[in-house]
């Protein structure tokens, strides 16, 4: 009855196996042609699956909502970077102004002592 039940429900592939006189086996076909029947009935580990997948999406939320907030600091960030920078071009450009200035400003007061000097 074993072998008739096996004739009737024969396994979902069933390889071809040729044993060499060693002893191995090596598979040489395998039959593909059976379709594997769809499980309809749920896992206990896809309950685990759907939590896992849950939080791995709230996860992955949750980062790529602080990356935007990092993006639109950094933008903020750049952008204050870029009014220091122009500042920056202003002050220095004034003080170059101030030297030239000063350095008029000495150079009159130069005349003025050497002016001095003669009316004595």
């Amino acid at each position: 009855m074993t072998a008739s039940r096996l004739e009737m429900d024969p396994p979902l592939s069933t390889p071809t196996r040729q044993t060499s006189g060693r002893g191995n086996n090596h598979i040489l076909a395998v039959d593909t042609t059976k379709e594997v029947p769809p499980t309809s009935s749920k896992l206990p580990s896809d309950g685990i699956m759907e939590e896992s997948v849950s939080q791995m999406t709230t996860m992955l939320s949750n980062i790529l909502e602080h990356h935007g907030r990092a993006n639109q600091r950094l933008a903020s960030l750049e952008e204050d970077l870029a009014h220091a920078k122009l500042e920056e071009e202003k002050l220095k450009a004034m003080i170059e102004a101030l030297e030239k200035e000063k350095s008029e400003m000495n150079a009159i007061v130069a005349l003025m002592e050497r002016k001095d000097l003669y009316d004595l």
